[in-house]
């Protein structure tokens, strides 16, 4: 898998399709990729009385790798990546411009985005 963790991708395909974001995580298992601001998803958690409240939460959930392209930080335009040797190893390049692609800052441990929506209890009606 070409894209790593803090490149900035732009969504091609799908309901959030011309959105661009970074990268938080990357699932090379399943071919997903887990991007910052792209495919929120509302959750309904259910509450179990004591601790847990009832709510809505809106998630980021994983986006299939095929449906996204890397922007180039040199050029700033959606591109396919290369790979050249250099010394020991190898290094990403953009198709577009021949430039070499930055080294990924490490980022810190990213946590779930969730927003959550108010929800009000409905009132109780007793039986008689």
């Amino acid at each position: 898998m070409n894209i790593k963790k803090g490149d900035t991708i732009k969504v091609l395909y799908g309901k959030d399709s011309g959105k661009t974001g970074e990268v938080l995580a990357v699932l090379p298992k399943t071919d997903k990729i887990l991007v910052s601001g792209v495919n929120k998803v509302t959750r309904h958690v259910k509450g179990d009385g004591k601790k847990r409240k009832s709510e809505i939460v809106i998630v980021e959930r994983p986006l299939t790798a095929s449906k996204v392209m890397v922007i180039c930080p040199n050029c700033k335009k959606p591109t396919r990546i290369g790979t050249q040797r250099k010394g020991a190893g190898y290094v990403r390049v953009c198709k577009q411009c021949g430039k070499e692609f930055a080294a990924t800052v490490k980022a810190e441990k990213v946590e779930k985005v969730t927003e959550k929506k108010e929800v009000k209890p409905k009132k109780k009606t007793s039986k008689k």
